[in-house]
């Protein structure tokens, strides 16, 4: 009885905080009024220009998320994930604080061992020790970002988020699903313009999901070696780049080979539309993928079509994908990439003779933190187009409204068998999976919501859902 009193007392406790964290949320700057860099239309940085001071600015929605949980074994935790802004960097943080609390008599005792700098063994070296020291600490950051994507200097740490390297020719829309959605991963993504290191027209792209054990890195180079040439004037703009990306040879607990493998490629794109504002291109790429195990020849394969996009709003690519030799696979690094099947891996593989026609669209909210993605795909072999595919997700990556935060996405598939047209088959439910994590917040409480929901080809149905309820402060 006294025990049970007692996580009674607590949890009244915990639902009593948000009192004082809502009231010092009341004066912060709506976002319509910050200084936060957005969308193509503000790229300016939000540093004074009168006293060279760089103000902290949020949101309504930027002044975190404060959760605490608590077991009858006497267990108790408290979390703080805040979100705030420092001129063009943006920050979200994971604060948390653990004890255990005791009835008889009743007191409390914290534990602050995920604070503590991490033991030194003997046999460690420093460099393999500070690589443990910065591990340890990067639990406590969801992100860190500084400017938007295709400004002259972009850094982001963190859970990678509709990622597309150039093109898109070997990382297209990538979002790590690799985590749950309340886990962040340490992922880095880097955008640099040359001329910052005093290389002019060129540039640098690098991206990894995890730094300390990453399974995907890839980086790729661009340049623009005609630009010094007035007498090339019609094709002074024409660029040059070479991308590469891999992941390392594992195997998974149940042994299905899912990882390990090194993509290349070369690609030349001429621009079409170069404004202030929004860019598209022409471009070919030439593609190398390294064999299987077992196997000892690569596959190659050309890419070509369109793609552009504005500052960091808005970014799309249209192409056609041709195999020319070997067992290519398309769109190996797609998200869910670590968690495929062998079964799933095969799936991807385009068999020599057919051409893959494919399409992405992606919108980028960075203020808000949402992320959309739309991708349509189809084979054609022998003048048959078939093997439609259509693929949304969203993501919410920071509270907006009543979300904390979301992961969902919606697949419809087209079998040869089934004889639908790519907008007639959007009509219908066939062959459509739909799946969706989500964090709700009612207050003083906070729903995690998991939901699958499959349709066969008759639009039969199954799902399945799951729930949690958490105390949680706003």
């Amino acid at each position: 009885m006294l025990k049970r009193l007692g996580l009674l007392l607590l949890m009244i406790l915990l639902a009593t905080l948000p009192l004082s964290a809502e009231s010092e949320g009341d004066s912060v700057t709506p976002v319509e009024e910050s200084m936060i860099p957005g969308g193509p239309e503000n790229q300016a940085p939000s540093y004074s220009t009168t006293d060279g001071s760089w103000p902290i600015t949020g949101t309504e929605g930027s002044t975190g998320l404060l959760e605490g949980v608590a077991t009858s074994d006497g267990f108790f935790a408290l979390s703080y994930m805040p979100d705030f802004s420092i001129g063009r960097f943006t920050f979200q943080f994971d604060v948390k604080i653990k004890g255990a609390y005791e009835t008889e008599p009743f007191g409390v005792s914290l534990d602050f061992s995920d604070w503590k700098v991490p033991s030194r063994s003997e046999e460690q070296s420093l460099d393999e020790y500070t690589v443990d020291v910065l591990k340890h600490y990067s639990r406590f950051i969801r992100t860190i970002q500084y400017g938007e994507r295709y400004d002259s200097l972009y850094l982001r740490f963190g859970k990678l988020l509709g990622i597309t390297l150039g093109d898109g020719a070997l990382v297209n829309g990538y979002f790590d699903h690799s985590v749950a959605i309340r886990s962040t991963r340490p992922g880095l993504e880097l955008m640099l313009d040359g001329r910052l290191l005093g290389i002019p027209n060129a540039g640098f792209q690098f991206i990894t999901n995890d730094v300390f054990k990453p399974t995907l890195t890839a980086w790729r180079l661009f340049s623009r070696p005609l630009s010094e040439y007035p007498e090339y004037e019609a094709i002074a703009d024409l660029q040059i780049g070479l991308s590469f990306a891999q992941s390392p040879r594992l195997l998974d607990e149940q042994q299905r080979q899912l990882l390990g493998r090194k993509l290349i490629a070369l690609d030349v794109s001429l621009p079409v539309v170069s404004w202030g504002w929004f860019n598209m291109d022409f471009f070919t790429d030439l593609l190398v993928q390294t064999p299987d195990s077992g196997e000892s020849k690569p596959s190659f394969g050309y890419r070509y079509g369109l793609w552009g996009h504005t500052k960091s709003f808005f970014i799309f690519n249209t192409s056609v994908t041709v195999p020319t030799f070997g067992k290519y696979y398309a769109e190996y690094f797609s998200s869910n990439f670590e968690k495929r099947t062998a079964q799933d891996l095969e799936k991807l593989v385009i068999e020599l003779g057919t051409s893959r026609l494919d399409a992405m669209l992606g919108l980028n909210f960075v203020r808000e933190g949402v992320y959309l993605r739309a991708k349509m795909i189809s084979n054609y072999t022998s003048g048959d187009y078939h093997d439609y595919r259509f693929i949304a997700n969203a993501r919410i990556d920071k509270r907006l409204f009543n979300i904390v935060s979301l992961d969902l996405s919606y697949e419809k598939l087209y079998p040869t068998t089934t004889g639908e047209r790519f907008f007639e088959g959007l009509r219908t439910l066939n062959n459509v999976t739909l799946s969706a994590t989500a964090v709700v917040k009612v207050k003083p409480y906070s729903f995690d919501l998991g939901l699958s929901i499959l349709y066969d080809e008759q639009a039969q149905v199954t799902y399945k859902l799951d729930t949690a309820v958490r105390i949680s402060i706003l």
